[in-house]
């Protein structure tokens, strides 16, 4: 396993450069306190606890917190053990073998064996299913239990990554029972082994998570419970937070981030993250289907600009890649300098001469979707692109707009390697793959990728992804944005990462 060591002790170590305020009337270095109902804010409803397809941002700290993979991002974003105590590969990365903790039991009291990986792993590979994880993990053959506490993976291709694909969150353990029942009782109901169990469930307004007593770790979690308290209006949450009511602000506005952090008894964290929204353009239809259409928005758009504005400098403008510069293999991406006369020209030359009428779609949560289409109505104007902005609550548009319209704004978390973030949303067979951007080089260059251990042709492959990328803008992406959270001052370990999938919300206590 030593080549898999070796590849992941790079990854991503010098991202986690955070800023903080300091602590007001705290003494550093005193023990945790067991107890205490931690509340946590959010600005969206959490729409769905199934764990094989939820996507919201409210979502992943709930899931996080009732449910286990056999391997979890960490505060380093490297994949360490969770369920499975340790791995081992063949040589060649095509044969993985899980050793899962013994005693582990999931919320209802029934054990965690290997027949629950096998069952939930199949599920995901179930083409019939939802499955969000299915992208990052279909190069397996096969799964099969040797005996109750090891499972061994096979697969098609090597795969040097695979450690960190099972640390997907949205391939979290279920039980075989689960997993043979009704899928639609995932929408509801949640049986798990992690640190909290399902306490209440209102989509609209609150969930409730009990301390799970059995949790493997001894004496994790620290809290009797956790709140995740849901609020509509900004507002609101922001006021709710000042005022003590809430203990946590998941996600701050960056409008706001400068007042929370200056007031009295609140530590604002700031991280820098590959957090991003992104231009959708549909490309089975005219305009989009015409790349010089899509490279006039992409000189249309004021990159810095929208830093400034939407951003309030808490960011780095980015350049219609959807990789993080921090990942692995990651290349250095040529400036997009706003230049709306020559994306006149492009237009002109696409048969636009005149300038172009498109409807734009936002949903109204998070805020940053509709500031960044407000922004780009007004920067695109110039370049002759005469955009109508259609707002939308987001309930709206998860049901008639995302992964069906033509011209939206997305909105996606950092993911851990160039595989997962390419088989999010831009290989053929991607799990949310939006744009109908399909691109045969492309997905053959990600398969070689995934099959290929030497690290000096890894970097040549998605090197040339990622240029194949460039060429064809499938997405305008105009800026990366730093990951922002505010705590009280007594909320203790509450951290916040790059990847916003992976909380570790067991370390949190109250120092009350």
């Amino acid at each position: 396993m030593s080549f898999l060591t070796m590849k992941r002790r790079h990854v991503l170590m010098g991202m986690m450069a955070a800023t903080a305020l300091p602590r007001i009337g705290f003494a550093q270095g005193a023990a945790p306190k067991a107890g205490g109902t931690l509340r946590i804010s959010h600005s969206t409803r959490i729409a769905t606890l199934n764990v094989l397809s939820l996507s919201g941002p409210a979502e992943y700290p709930v899931i996080d917190m009732i449910y286990s993979g056999l391997t979890r991002i960490g505060a380093d974003s490297v994949a360490h053990p969770d369920l499975a105590e340790s791995w081992d590969a063949s040589a060649d990365a095509t044969e993985f073998t899980f050793h899962l903790r013994q005693g582990v039991t999931f919320h209802d009291g029934s054990p965690f064996t290997a027949a629950d990986v096998v069952a939930t792993y199949t599920l995901i590979l179930n083409p019939d299913i939802p499955a969000a994880a299915r992208s990052s993990v279909n190069m397996i053959d096969r799964v099969e239990a040797v005996d109750d506490h090891t499972v061994k993976f096979t697969l098609k291709t090597p795969f040097a990554d695979f450690p960190v694909s099972t640390a997907h969150a949205n391939a979290r353990i279920i039980s075989k029972a689960a997993a043979e029942g009704p899928i639609t009782d995932l929408d509801t109901k949640a049986n798990g082994t992690g640190p909290f169990k399902l306490d209440v469930y209102d989509s609209a307004s609150m969930v409730r998570l009990a301390k799970n007593e059995s949790y493997y770790v001894a004496g994790k979690p620290y809290l009797d419970a956790v709140e995740m308290m849901l609020f509509p209006d900004l507002t609101a949450e922001t006021a709710n937070f000042l005022s003590g009511t809430t203990d946590v602000m998941l996600t701050v506005q960056q409008a706001d981030f400068a007042r929370i952090a200056a007031s009295q008894g609140i530590e604002a964290k700031r991280v820098a993250s590959g957090r991003y929204a992104c231009v959708v353009m549909r490309q089975d239809a005219a305009p989009w289907n015409d790349v010089r259409v899509r490279k006039a928005l992409a000189l249309a758009t004021d990159r810095q600009l929208l830093v400034e504005i939407i951003l309030e400098g808490l960011g780095r403008p980015a350049y219609d890649s959807i990789v993080a510069p921090e990942l692995p293999f990651a290349t250095e991406k040529p400036e997009i300098a706003y230049d709306p006369e020559a994306a006149k020209t492009l237009l002109a030359e696409a048969g636009y001469p005149d300038g172009l009428d498109v409807r734009l779609v936002a949903s109204d949560r998070p805020a940053i979707r509709v500031q960044t289409a407000i922004a780009l109505q007004q920067t695109a104007a110039a370049a002759g692109f005469r955009i109508t902005l259609e707002t939308m609550p987001h309930d709206t548009y998860l049901a008639e707009e995302w992964m069906k319209g033509d011209f939206y704004i997305g909105y996606w978390g950092m993911q851990p390697t160039v595989d997962q973030t390419y088989k999010l949303l831009l290989t053929s067979d991607g799990s949310y793959q939006d744009t109908e951007w399909k691109n045969a080089d492309f997905d053959a260059l990600i398969a070689e990728g995934r099959a290929t251990t030497d690290e000096g042709r890894r970097a040549e492959i998605y090197t040339e992804a990622q240029a194949l990328e460039l060429r064809d803008t499938p997405y305008i992406v105009p800026f990366f944005e730093d990951v922002l959270t505010a705590n009280r001052a007594t909320t203790e370990a509450w951290e916040v990462a790059p990847i916003s999938r992976y909380f570790h919300i067991e370390n949190v206590w109250l120092d009350k």
